[in-house]
């Protein structure tokens, strides 16, 4: 049975009015469920079905909701409210219209990427192996941050009926995506890039020392090789795999920071008893996600499947065969707008090429980004 939801923004629904916009997505749409952003990073967002002005910015990440400040006593840390939802609360509102048409309610919460708390509270954030904080990352082998999300993910399911938890930037962020304009002009290659998105921070360290990882020793190291590129010396490249194997603290290490992104999820989903949904976006060194574990951890994962034709689609879920051999839980998230869906055959070619994989839940990007005549595509592939 194919489950089909939409990737939405709050303030898209609020603008649309959230009652009539869930109404029109239950009834007309057909859809399962309405998955909303619940904790975001900062954006710009082109918004072409709006009247007048078409960008939103936001220059601070944000939660949509009204926290419990009960649930975060284990934690330094404190949510930052979005202006949205400091006077009314219209997370509650979409809850309460969810449940009236039978439509489920999906958190979309992004996790760690978040320039305002990394900022404010430093400790908590990713470090380099020089101590530069990242700036937009919190760490997940930090002690408040493991609780922060965790009392996060809780708030959700006990306070807005939330059915699943859609849990993205879960993992180790590293250098690179970051709240600014990255100016950058020294090549450090696939190597070095991978050494200087290692997080030492205090939590990390503290969790080594707990191993009998010489995480000092290592940070060293790490400075030492990357001296050499920011002196002028050439770009450090090779295979990370043979690099993480041929040392063996980094291996240690390496295995430390996959152990933490999946114990995190799987300490959210014994705290929540939701449904979890990790949405598989980074790669195994810098992110430290091990696709194969968390497939075998979180209850589905997710993949971005922002192609423009079915066959790579096909190629795709091959590829993923090896990781998640029952596609059924496989969510299978597509882009419902030019360039990769020009129209609405092409968006069911893609649908039903995932279908006959055995893929049954689809995701849909995004409500309030994809022009307003794009939303009736999506009928044609839940009827499909």
């Amino acid at each position: 049975m194919a489950y089909h939801t939409l990737w939405s923004y709050l303030w898209d629904l609020v603008d649309d009015g959230i009652e009539d916009s869930v109404r029109y997505l239950g009834q007309e749409l057909g859809l399962d469920a309405i998955s909303v952003a619940t904790a975001y990073h900062t954006f710009q967002q082109l918004r072409p079905q709006r009247p007048g002005a078409k960008l939103l910015t936001a220059n601070t990440a944000a939660v949509y909701f009204q926290p419990d400040p009960v649930l975060y006593q284990e934690t330094v840390l404190r949510p930052h409210v979005a202006a949205l939802s400091r006077q009314a609360n219209p997370l509650a509102r979409l809850a309460g219209a969810c449940q009236r048409e039978g439509l489920d309610l999906i958190s979309w919460t992004v996790g760690l990427h978040n320039s305002h708390l990394a900022v404010n509270y430093p400790r908590c954030a990713e470090r380099s192996a020089y101590g530069d904080n990242l700036g937009w990352s919190l760490c997940p082998g930090d002690p408040d941050v493991r609780a922060y999300l965790i009392a996060l993910c809780r708030d959700l399911v006990l306070n807005y009926r939330v059915r699943r938890l859609e849990l993205e930037s879960c993992a180790f962020g590293g250098y690179g995506h970051a709240h600014y304009h990255v100016k950058d002009g020294v090549n450090l290659g696939a190597v070095g890039r991978y050494l200087f998105s290692l997080s030492f921070s205090p939590g990390c360290l503290e969790r080594a020392r707990e191993r009998g990882i010489d995480g000092e020793g290592l940070q060293r190291w790490v400075r030492g090789q990357l001296d050499q590129v920011f002196a002028g010396g050439p770009p450090l490249e090779g295979s990370l795999e043979e690099l993480v194997v041929d040392h063996v603290e980094l291996q240690a290490y390496q295995t430390l920071r996959e152990d933490l992104v999946v114990s995190l999820v799987e300490e959210i989903r014994q705290a929540t008893g939701a449904e979890v949904s990790f949405l598989l976006m980074g790669d195994r060194w810098g992110a430290g996600i091990d696709a194969a574990r968390m497939a075998a951890t979180a209850d589905l994962v997710e993949i971005l499947a922002y192609v423009d034709a079915p066959e790579k689609i096909t190629h795709r879920l091959a590829a993923m065969r090896e990781t998640v051999p029952d596609l059924r839980r496989l969510v299978v998230g597509l882009q419902a707008y030019y360039p990769c869906a020009v129209d609405a055959d092409g968006l069911l070619a893609q649908v039903e090429a995932a279908r006959r994989e055995g893929v049954e839940q689809f995701s849909y990007y995004n409500y309030g980004i994809m022009p307003r005549p794009n939303l009736g595509w999506l009928r044609r592939c839940i009827l499909a």
